[in-house]
């Protein structure tokens, strides 16, 4: 009963505000590409695997997606990614896998503590799980992670279950786990460290070296996942095969290359000026599950380890084989967390209930648990105001509606994160790519509803060997295209962390802008923070993506006239 109570909770944290932003899908990039591409799957492989950043993503939540809609379209009307209703039915449906399995993630983290520690081990796992920001968040979106997770949770578990009986069936479906979680994310492969730490606690491992036969079918039986999980991927992606020069380039180039440092684009450059490795424990963490969350965590992983049994060694060993795997990338983004979630609430739970056995310790075990459970929970009731609550962007578009006629002129960044105007706002294409990119010299202009120029300040302003009198020429040249600026947190945020020794022109634009010094003025900010009981939790020192892709800082700019007469209300 305590379980199913708990996983109600899970429930109601995942499933409410799906809808929350729709159909305007291209606020989130990752959930942007993924429904994209789970839409070209259903017209053609071909067509998939050759558009830009598909290998990017492992293709089985699109799979999945399609055919949940293959049934609504048997059992209803096809849906038409024209019709508005139609294309938010689409993200809803996208987003409820993601729910779905989160969701699912809670009673399977009950069971691993559960065998671990005990019954009241995985009670605790499991609330701590259901009530995880980070992992609540992610199943709020249809990207890849949370259906990563669900599958890794159940190599997982299996795993532990091999080193409990080393029986083959486990391995095959640890195996098949194993397949399917990388087929959603390539970054699931930490778990052949956790599936070899398994097989080497498994019973019936030779006591023998002259054993050779012996050897032999421990080897055999030790590799049976992997071979499984190759089987499993290719089945899911054979794409992978069929188009294995694309699929190199885009993850040497869109994988590899960033999260090496290799290449550095813009849209890491809020990791320019951090440490990675401790970046995981002072910012992704701190801020995905609370400070109570974490510090227990970690030191239940601590505890797991001193324990020494076979259970709790792979128990361990789950948050330790992905944090070594994940902490080589430069640029830690907050999904990337979403492991931990699990990874430290089973070590949190097994820490909780050791120590409440302990009749000495029992009043101070009690009181820690209260603590850690208790702020763990009224940090997931506080962040679900940022799904009750309208979209910041969506606000600015209501804003700018009634108080910008048409037609005026307005200086855009090329962000995702622009609030939509004209008929992005109320005749959105749901494949239709509406960030104002500039061209070779920086310039784009489009009329829909208002005249929108753009600042290029995601190529022309970012990329080396522009000399700093033609950037600042070139701000100089499109200022005086607008009467308006509207923009958001990104790039403010990326050339915040960029040195000022490369970009000083662009980081004194902001300056200047915000200062008033340019003929601007602010004049509205929209911005919505995690909140309870009316008191709002200020996490603007967050990793970037935590915030720009659910709840940004809008700031609409008019020319100082313009100002006057809208605070004067003529």
């Amino acid at each position: 009963m305590c379980l199913l109570f708990i996983c109600g909770i899970a429930a109601a944290l995942r499933f409410t505000g799906l809808s929350w932003g729709a159909p305007y899908f291209h606020f989130h990039i990752d959930e942007h590409f993924v429904f994209a591409g789970a839409d070209m799957l259903r017209r053609s492989l071909h067509e998939a695997a050759a558009s830009s950043k598909f290998f990017m993503y492992g293709p089985l939540p699109m799979w999945m997606l399609n055919v949940i809609r293959d049934v609504h379209d048997w059992l209803f009307q096809p849906l038409v990614l024209t019709v508005k209703r139609d294309q938010v039915i689409y993200m809803v449906m996208g987003r409820a896998i993601s729910a779905a399995l989160g969701t699912a993630c809670v009673p399977l983290v009950y069971v691993i503590a559960r065998r671990v520690a005990g019954r009241t081990a995985g009670l605790i796992a499991a609330f701590l799980l259901a009530c995880a920001v980070v992992h609540l968040r992610e199943s709020h979106f249809f990207s890849v992670d949370i259906s990563m997770l669900f599958f890794s949770v159940v190599a997982w578990l299996f795993a532990l279950r091999i080193a409990d009986t080393g029986r083959f069936p486990d391995y095959v479906v640890a195996g098949a786990s194993l397949g399917a979680a990388v087929a959603c994310k390539y970054s699931a492969a930490f778990l052949i460290g956790v599936l070899g730490v398994a097989h080497l606690c498994a019973p019936g491992r030779p006591r023998r070296l002259a054993d050779v036969r012996g050897w032999l079918r421990w080897i055999v039986r030790g590799v049976t996942p992997l071979l499984i999980a190759v089987l499993v991927f290719v089945a899911v992606d054979p794409m992978a095969i069929l188009y294995r020069a694309k699929f190199s380039d885009d993850i040497t180039y869109w994988v590899v290359g960033p999260n090496s440092g290799t290449w550095k684009p813009i849209f890491i450059a809020q990791f320019t000026d951090v440490r990675p490795h401790l970046y995981w424990f002072t910012n992704l963490l701190w801020w995905g599950l609370g400070p109570a969350l974490e510090i227990w965590g970690l030191l239940g992983v601590l505890w797991l380890i001193v324990r020494r049994d076979r259970p709790s060694l792979v128990a361990a060993s789950f948050p330790v084989a992905y944090y070594a795997a994940a902490a080589q990338g430069i640029a830690p983004v907050m999904r990337y967390a979403v492991p931990l979630a699990v990874g430290l609430a089973v070590p949190a739970g097994v820490l909780c209930a050791d120590l409440l056995r302990r009749p000495r310790l029992r009043l101070v075990s009690i009181a820690i648990t209260s603590v850690v459970c208790g702020t763990t929970a009224l940090y997931a009731a506080a962040y679900m105001n940022v799904f009750r609550s309208p979209d910041s962007r969506l606000t600015a578009s209501g804003w700018l509606l009634a108080n910008v006629p048409r037609d005026s002129k307005i200086l855009v960044e090329p962000s995702q994160n622009t609030p939509p105007m004209g008929s992005y706002l109320t005749a959105v294409i749901f494949n239709g790519d509406y960030v104002l990119w500039g061209d070779k010299n920086g310039a784009r202009t489009r009329h829909d509803y208002y005249w929108l120029h753009t600042l290029d300040t995601y190529r022309f302003l970012y990329n080396p060997g522009v000399a700093d009198e033609v950037r600042q020429r070139y701000i100089d040249s499109r200022l005086p295209l607008a009467d308006w600026i509207v923009m958001d947190d990104t790039f403010l945020q990326f050339y915040q962390h960029l040195p000022e020794a490369t970009h000083s022109v662009a980081k004194q634009y902001y300056r200047d802008l915000f200062a008033g010094r340019l003929g601007f003025q602010l004049v509205a900010t929209f911005k919505v923070y995690p909140s309870l009981f009316g008191r709002a939790i200020n996490d603007d020192d967050a990793e970037l993506t935590f915030r720009l892709f659910d709840h940004p800082r809008v700031f609409i700019f008019a020319r100082k006239e313009l100002a006057a007469r809208l605070t004067t209300g003529s």
